[in-house]
């Protein structure tokens, strides 16, 4: 029997729920389509990226200043040293400062020293090019050869700076020579990790393997950039940095320490299921990318531009 004032012409929007209680007919009427609830349109423009694309984003931010600042000291050592090598005016290395430059007559030291800095420029690009993600997607073969490239030279540079320090004297001083030293061995380290977790196809690990043999490899590009961003600090108050003090030798051990403390904390991110974690570690590369830009340019403009 219908109920009153409802029946089968009743409007569609209306939906009837009807429910048997002890014996008793209970009529439930829901609104379910007549008032829907209000919803606040926002501009999509307007709003936040969520912390995975927030993290991704920070991530390529930092390596896009990286990119520019790493390309500024490729530059500057093919111009520097190439241009030596190309005019045979080998005595003209010595305008820039070395602890042990050009010398004449020490074939085997001079051949060191010009390998060690011309091979520094070449695994600077390499090691560029292994993380643009195009090239491991459409040419996974130019990524395998570019990689066993830059796994090479990284070790063949290292082996000369271990010489050039230890056995042709090139020494800052004790700090400075034990710091480059570890931050060697470390590249030889995760090198030979790297490379045996890409025979296994282990993609991950050697992701990690590769990347920190990448940032330990770039230790000199990250001092260089760390001695200007610790001038532009320390000299305004009047503090000079000496390459025997504590702060030289403070900026030599955390021109690897702190390049590895952040791709740790990057990787912890990438794990975390909170999303704070990826929102604080993405907004904390994006200010690193600002002062990986900032000690680009003042090195580029304190100690690259002004020999050439």
């Amino acid at each position: 029997m219908p109920y009153p004032g409802v029946n089968d012409d009743f409007p569609s929007p209306i939906r009837l729920a009807e429910s048997q209680i002890g014996g008793t007919r209970v009529l439930a009427v829901a609104m379910v389509r007549a008032f829907p609830p209000r919803r606040h349109h926002v501009n999509a423009s307007l709003r936040l990226p969520s912390p995975p694309r927030l993290l991704s984003a920070g991530a390529t931010f930092w390596f896009v200043t990286a990119t520019l600042g790493q390309l500024a000291f490729v530059v500057f050592i093919a111009a520097f040293f190439g241009g030596a090598l190309a005019t045979g005016d080998l005595a003209g290395l010595n305008a820039k400062p070395h602890v042990t430059g050009y010398v004449p007559g020490d074939i085997v030291g001079n051949t060191q020293f010009l390998g060690h800095a011309v091979l520094a420029g070449l695994v600077t690009f390499a090691g560029l090019w292994q993380l643009v993600p195009a090239l491991r997607r459409r040419w996974p073969a130019v990524h395998r050869w570019n990689g066993r490239l830059f796994l090479g030279v990284a070790l063949v540079v290292t082996l000369t700076g271990f010489w050039l320090v230890w056995v042709r004297g090139s020494r800052l001083g004790t700090g400075s020579d034990l710091s480059i030293s570890l931050n060697g061995l470390l590249i030889l380290c995760f090198a030979v990790l790297a490379w045996r977790s890409a025979l296994r196809r282990d993609v991950a690990t050697h992701r990690r393997h590769a990347l920190r043999a990448w940032l330990l490899v770039n230790g000199v590009w990250f001092l260089r950039i760390g001695i200007m961003l610790a001038g532009l600090v320390l000299t305004p108050l009047g503090i000079k940095i000496d390459y025997q003090g504590a702060t030289f030798i403070l900026v030599s051990v955390g021109s690897w320490v702190v390049p590895l403390a952040v791709l740790e904390l990057y990787f912890r991110a990438e794990r975390s299921p909170h999303a704070w974690v990826k929102t604080a570690m993405g907004t904390a590369l994006g200010l690193l990318a600002f002062a990986t830009l900032a000690g680009s340019l003042a090195a580029a403009a304190f100690m690259w531009w002004p020999v050439l």
